[in-house]
């Protein structure tokens, strides 16, 4: 739950909050149920897994921890401290509140041994029902379509706009928690904002395991045709990222769309000109996810949806209401 701001400019209605004393929280309830159902999904299909057991050992971790780390609001939280102390501590508390969004990591990447698990007679079978949505939905493929618009100012433009998830992400993150000038982290946003990205990452990850698709860029006779990008920064980057950490399979719905803007959906109702930010580059983000050839067109909507649904579950589960109230403009 979030405490209210005050003031003539506070732009939302909220429950009064009850997070400060608590362990649980709405959203460790979403972690722990995902968390549980993954481990309940890798017994199911242990033996289709390369490494099963790490997955089981890490779940077990997080779901022990959520139930046995201190409570919000703890002694430890609040004891007056000096030198470097205190910014180690309010490392931790970050760290503490924050920590769904670190799990993300390693919930994506396990993605790798469990997107197949249920299809071995029949890899990335969702595959060829994304192609055919977006020739009857856009006409062509998108990657096709765009391909003459390919140049390296373009390549790295729309690289450095893929690349702009993970400060969308971690800068949402901090934003919230910072708060208002004068605001003790965590901000007044913040749960709401986390709930929302976290929300909207599950909305896309539960679903890898049944839709197994991989993105136009691991198709080899689509990609024959298609012109090589080029660029100095940003392709590279964005090239040796997902030569390490791509998940082959989970493509559908695009959770960086889904990340992205459950960010700023989460930020919108307390700071609206920041929110408006972090949309300009969560739509540009979106557009080169697509142009960069790792999405198929209709997974962006789509994780668009997801993103919209999760912002409406975060509303609602951390006491948000429309209010009458002028917007803050913060």
């Amino acid at each position: 739950m979030v405490n209210a701001p005050t003031g003539p400019s506070s732009s939302i209605a909220v429950k009064p909050s009850a997070d400060l004393g608590r362990r649980i929280v709405l959203l460790d309830v979403i972690v722990f149920v995902y968390t549980a159902w993954v481990g309940l999904f890798t017994l199911l299909f242990y033996e289709r897994m390369p490494s099963p057991g790490l997955i089981l050992g890490l779940h077990g971790l997080v779901l022990a921890a959520i139930v046995l780390t201190p409570a919000r609001g703890s002694h430890w939280e609040v004891t007056p401290l000096t030198g470097w102390k205190r910014p180690l501590r309010d490392g931790l508390r970050f760290f503490r509140y924050s920590y769904p969004l670190l799990l993300i990591l390693f919930y994506f990447e396990e993605g790798a041994q469990t997107v197949n698990a249920m299809w071995a007679d029949a890899p990335h079978w969702f595959e060829p029902y994304l192609y055919a949505a977006d020739e009857a939905v856009f006409g062509v493929l998108p990657a096709v379509a765009l391909n003459p618009w390919v140049g390296p100012l373009q390549d790295e433009i729309l690289h450095g706009f893929y690349f702009s998830y993970y400060l969308i992400l971690l800068g949402g993150v901090v934003t919230a928690w910072m708060g208002r000038k004068g605001e003790r982290a965590p901000g007044a946003g913040f749960q709401t904002t986390l709930t929302s990205v976290i929300t909207a990452f599950f909305f896309c990850f539960i679903w890898y395991p049944f839709l197994p698709a991989r993105g136009p860029w691991e198709n080899p006779e689509l990609m024959a045709g298609m012109t090589p990008f080029e660029g100095f920064v940003f392709v590279p980057l964005i090239e040796r990222i997902i030569q390490h950490g791509a998940v082959s399979g989970g493509c559908f719905p695009s959770s960086h769309v889904a990340g992205a803007w459950g960010i700023v959906f989460g930020l919108l109702r307390f700071h609206r000109k920041r929110a408006f930010v972090f949309g300009f580059f969560a739509l540009g983000m979106s557009v080169s996810c697509v142009y960069t050839r790792y999405h198929h067109g209709i997974a962006v909507p789509v994780g668009f949806v997801a993103a919209a649904l999760a912002a409406l579950v975060s509303y609602e589960l951390t006491g948000v209401k429309n209010s009458t109230r002028k917007m803050s403009r913060g």
